[in-house]
């Protein structure tokens, strides 16, 4: 592990700002149409949201004697489209194709690239927060019945914290 620094103007330590932090990265990205945090099952809740989308999720926290880690998914994920999308008549009814030529595997390269920028801005440019594990990608489509494929990153970031004593009289 290397070097957390202390004092960085960002006190990762705090859940709001570990959230905020992913979403900020999320929303910058410039292929991220929209950012959302929590449940994987609760993704894609929005009416009309824009793809591909981003989620955060926070799964655990362990406290060590100087640090904080925080396991970490972030799911990119897109809407499954026939290539040959035609609609017909006055509706233009979601069809989620299970066979024939669809753009799951654009999906699945674009989504894990954007993941890929995401983790490595991260490793590379945020001095108070390591990730100091093996990133485990793994790809879906369909696991939410919203026609929704994509990657699930699951990975560890360890965050200082100065474990101040508490300010509260507790005895």
């Amino acid at each position: 592990m290397g070097v957390i620094i202390n004092d960085s103007g960002q006190n990762f330590n705090l859940y709001y700002n570990i959230l905020d932090y992913w979403k900020t990265v999320m929303s910058n990205h410039p292929s991220i149409g929209s950012v959302q945090q929590g449940d994987l099952f609760d993704i894609d809740s929005k009416e009309f949201p824009a793809y591909p989308l981003g989620n955060i999720l926070i799964t655990n926290a362990v406290m060590g004697e100087r640090t904080t880690t925080w396991t970490c998914e972030l799911t990119v994920a897109d809407k499954v489209k026939l290539k040959n999308n035609e609609s017909s008549g006055s509706f233009n009814a979601q069809v989620i194709p299970y066979e024939g030529e669809d753009d799951l595997v654009d999906i699945h390269a674009n989504t894990l690239a954007i993941i890929n920028d995401l983790t490595s801005y991260t490793q590379r440019a945020i001095e108070a927060a390591e990730i100091n594990t093996d990133i485990n990608c793994i790809p879906f489509r369909n696991n939410f019945d919203n026609g929704l494929a994509g990657w699930v990153a699951t990975f560890d970031m360890t965050v200082h914290n100065n474990k101040d004593i508490c300010i509260f009289p507790l005895l």
